[in-house]
This record gives C-alpha cells, structure tokens and sequence, in this order.
C-alpha cells in the first residue's frame, strides 16, 4: 500500500482540519487512500468503539445498525483491532459505507498493528477508505501508542458509538475521551444480566444516548437522509407473511412452528426464501427480524 504524509500546515481544507482546534495538534499524519475523499460539509463521522472480546449478540446488533445506515453519507471511524472494530470495518464496507482505520502502530506492513488484520487493512484502502497514524511508518504499537491513537480517533469523529463495554473494559476510557473533546457519546443498551454490557449501561446512566435503531444514529448525527429502497411486503406469500408477523422478537424454529402450526421442513423453505429476501437474519438458532 503507497503511504504518504501530510503535515500540520496542511490540514486544511482537509476532514484533518478539525485537529487545529485542539491542543496537542500532530505534526503530521502518514495515511494511506484518498485523504480528500471526505470532505466534513458532506460526510458525518461515527466511531465506532467496543470489546475485542466480545458477545454473539454484538455482532448482531452491529448487523443491524449497519443495514439500517446503508449507503449513508457516514465515515465509519474505528480502530483496526480485533473484535468490535473489525466488525465495524467490514460492515461498513458491505453497506456501502467508507471507513477510516487508525492502528496503534506505523502504517508499514511490517508493523502494521494487528498482523491478522493485514488483509482487512487492504480491502480498506482498495474499497475507498484510509488508513491514519500519526506514528512514523516504521513504529510498532505499544502500550502507549493506543490512548495515542483513541485520542485521534475521537477528535477526527463527529459522534462516538460504545457498542459493547464490560465493567472494566478499555472502550470506557475512549467513552470518557468523547466527554473530554466534546462529542456526542452513545451506547447500545445491554441486558442487566449480562457482565459484557455492565460498563455500557452505566454509560447509559451517567447521560450517554441511547441506541435502540439505526435512526437515532442518524438523528444523533442530524444528516440528510439517502433514501434507501424500502422492503414491499407484496413480495411475500401468505405464509412468509405469517411467519414475519411472529418474529416481533428472536424465536427458534420451533417456536414459530408451534405459533404457525406449520411444520419444520415448511418453515425452514420459508425462513430461506425471507433470508435471501432480507427480511430476516439466522443466528446461532435464532431467527431475527431486520
């Protein structure tokens, strides 16, 4: 991947301008992609932030908030790390959203921060976005660098998103940042019971929005909407019809054949035909509603 630099005095007129009104500015920025794609009077910048150890139900709530952001004028900002930030990348990239990765590390491959993320780093740059660091291309991530690194991601970001945090998780400490710089911090709420989303809801109690659709995103981020193509329910039989109206919440297969009194090999033709029609999404045994 060609890297090159841009430096301080040349921020402007560039999405980077927004740097200069904070203290600390980096001398320069190595970057790799087109870095006046995206200009700040046209895109809305989101960070998206959370575990690298991270619950089932994360990905699938980041699938949902993704297909509802679908060809948006929406950057999504994250970190190249393994978990949520990985997610984040490559569903934006499948939704049509460009995406801004920012390593603790220099951008060289031999450094490039993680390793296992050196193909996602590619297919970034290859579908449009970039690649930031403000480490010299040879610097390899260390404790240190990735405070660093949160610290620009925030500043370069218009809002930021906590989709999942545990008790002690390292995402609050980019949470507490958004508070710092003055950014819109919103969290997905997450069960009680569970000890991933301990840190997120009491993110939630101390004043952050909460994220309960893809529209209160956009309303956060208060973008014009692209209009997308809307689902036509004429484009469903009987059956698939009644099938949908049963997944007000996720169920297993048996229970919508119970509630349909339709049987199994029925209702998995129908869950299929309502998959490719993207209506409905299988998990781990569960059939969820987009």
């Amino acid at each position: 991947m060609e890297i090159r630099k841009i430096y301080r005095q040349d921020y402007k007129g560039t999405f980077l301008e927004i740097l200069n009104e904070y203290k600390n500015v980096p001398e320069f920025i190595n970057f790799s992609g087109d870095i006046l794609r995206f200009q700040r009077n046209e895109y809305k910048f989101l960070l998206v932030v959370g575990s690298r150890r991270h619950s089932k139900e994360a990905k699938l709530i980041l699938e949902k908030l993704f297909s509802g952001l679908k060809n948006q004028k929406i950057v999504i900002v994250s970190g190249l790390a393994r978990g949520i930030d990985s997610l984040a990348h490559e569903l934006a990239i499948k939704n049509n959203l460009p995406t801004i990765a920012i390593p603790g590390s220099g951008l060289n491959d031999e450094v490039l921060y993680p390793k296992a993320n050196f193909g996602l780093a590619k297919d970034i740059v290859n579908k449009g976005g970039l690649l930031l660091s403000e480490f010299e291309n040879n610097f390899q991530a260390t404790p240190w660098s990735f405070p660093k690194r949160n610290e620009l991601m925030v500043k370069i970001s218009d809002m930021v998103l906590v989709v999942e945090a545990g008790k002690k998780s390292g995402t609050l400490i980019t949470a507490r940042l958004s508070l710092d710089f003055n950014k819109d911090l919103a969290v997905v709420p997450g069960s009680i019971l569970s000890d991933f989303y301990l840190g997120s809801n009491n993110l939630l109690k101390d004043g952050a929005f909460p994220i309960l659709d893809s529209n209160d995103i956009l309303d956060l981020l208060a973008i014009d909407v692209v209009e997308q193509k809307v689902l036509e329910f004429n484009d469903l039989d009987e059956v698939e019809s009644l099938i949908l109206k049963k997944i007000a919440e996720p169920k297993t297969k048996t229970e919508i054949a119970i509630e349909t009194n339709l049987d199994l090999s029925k209702i998995n033709i129908k869950l299929s035909s309502l998959e490719i029609k993207g209506y409905v999404i299988l998990r781990n045994g569960l059939i969820y509603k987009k």
